[in-house]
């Protein structure tokens, strides 16, 4: 019995043994497969529940994105319900693509990564290797169609989820100022002009840019060329495979021309260049200026600061069946490598609930990006959303290029200063070509 009990206990130990040899093992292993076809890193990590430590997700975002005073919120809601903390990064938006790109190449990444929509910021973010495949989610069925089938994705595979609202583009405008000078909302470019010939007569700017920050000069573009691709709705296609470039468009240079035309006339601000976005929206607000070339994104801050302004929208005027120009949607990203995968997708699930969908957006007041959702949207908003449900609505030609414009509004910031809207759509045609043969685009 002797004999026996030791070979008992001899064979407990083994078993033992054997048992933390296998424990160790998958201790030690650092990728699982996620269900998605992505391999993540999954070294072992704290996970939030009641007998775990917290986990501290990095979150990167770009500090303008931040002055939506909900993400906090969000941020303090996701903390109190799991557990989790939220550490911000943050960095300007004009140095954001840069700094993120940096990150990206010494893998100093964060968890959760929000950035751009469009096709050429996530071929830039080389989202095979870096980003996680968020297809097969179950909340990806309630993002609205029109986001899928455009943003946040690469090769059939979606990598984000929206998490602004669907912005339009058009013109902002004081309805003082056009009911004082008795204008109606104007339907072709030719009624556009002579609207804005009666505000300049009046004493008033017609059009205030905003030139000294860049970015919103590309506004008028984004206008002209919804209307232009209306008709031409491969036009993307041909510039993204050679098959066509920007300076052979004569629709395109047409609207280059009409934008310089403004200035020749008189109609835009002679503080154009030291002119800011925070200055253009004080000038609509108040009727010093009548109009500015904005997308819908203006709104809530404008109202925010002057509530008793009487604004609304409109579609460019061009040809008098007029299309409006819509942004790709930010979208909020999982790094592939992060160390807290798990939890990183516990935030967009909570951020993706309806009810957590439908206070978000009813405060932001923005055209939702999510499906089944009952929004009350801004004044403006409201106006333009009239034409994205009737279909007639287009995404910005930029969204659909395979690779990144680079600096674009730093080009028509040049126009203005005197270069010709021919070498302008040629520079653009130059970055297009130069950005795609980095990126391994064919036929470049």
């Amino acid at each position: 019995m002797e004999i026996g009990g030791a070979r008992l206990k001899r064979s407990k130990i083994t078993m033992v043994l054997l048992a933390l040899v296998v424990l160790l093992a998958a201790c030690g292993k650092n990728e699982v497969n996620t269900g998605n076809g992505n391999s993540v890193n999954s070294e072992p990590t704290e996970t939030a529940g009641e007998n775990a430590n917290p986990v501290t997700l990095k979150v990167m975002v770009a500090s303008d994105w931040l002055k939506e005073k909900k993400w906090q919120t969000l941020f303090d809601e996701f903390t109190e319900t799991t557990g989790n903390k939220i550490e911000v990064q943050s960095a300007p938006v004009n140095s954001y693509a840069d700094l993120v790109s940096t990150r990206l190449a010494t893998g100093d990444t964060p968890d959760l990564l929000f950035y751009w929509g469009q096709k050429g910021s996530i071929t830039r973010l080389n989202p095979e290797k870096n980003l996680l495949d968020l297809s097969n989610e179950e909340y990806v069925s309630r993002i609205n169609p029109a986001v899928t089938k455009y943003f946040l994705k690469n090769d059939d595979k979606l990598y984000g989820i929206p998490v602004t609202g669907l912005s339009v583009s058009g013109v902002i405008y004081n309805k003082k100022v056009f009911a004082d000078l008795g204008i109606e909302i104007p339907k072709t470019y030719d009624e556009f002009l002579a609207a804005a010939e009666k505000i300049k007569g009046a004493g008033i700017t017609p059009v205030y840019e905003a030139g000294k920050e860049a970015w919103p000069l590309q506004i008028f573009g984004f206008n002209a060329m919804a209307n232009i691709m209306k008709t031409q709705p491969d036009l993307m296609d041909k510039i993204n495979t050679k098959q066509s470039t920007f300076d052979q468009v004569p629709e395109y240079v047409d609207a280059l021309q009409k934008q310089a035309d403004l200035q020749t006339k008189g109609y835009l601000n002679k503080d154009l260049f030291s002119a800011t976005y925070d200055m253009s929206l004080e000038q609509v607000a108040t009727g010093k200026s009548a109009m500015i070339f904005q997308a819908d994104w203006a709104i809530s801050p404008l109202l925010e600061k002057y509530p008793d302004a009487e604004i609304g929208m409109f579609p460019m005027p061009w040809d008098g069946d007029n299309y409006a120009g819509i942004s790709d949607p930010n979208g909020l990203y999982v790094l592939k490598n992060s160390k807290n995968v798990e939890v990183a997708k516990q935030f967009l699930e909570f951020f993706s609930k309806p009810e957590v969908l439908n206070n978000y957006f009813n405060e932001v007041k923005s055209i939702p990006t999510w499906t089944g959702l009952d929004v009350t949207l801004n004044p403006g908003t409201a106006d333009m959303n009239v034409f994205v449900e009737q279909g007639k609505a287009v995404p910005f030609f930029n969204s659909l290029a395979l690779v990144e414009f680079g600096d674009y509004p730093s080009l028509i910031q040049q126009m203005y200063g005197g270069t010709s809207p021919l070498d302008v759509a040629k520079s653009l045609q130059s970055i297009i070509e130069k950005n795609s043969k980095a990126a391994g685009v064919a036929g470049f």
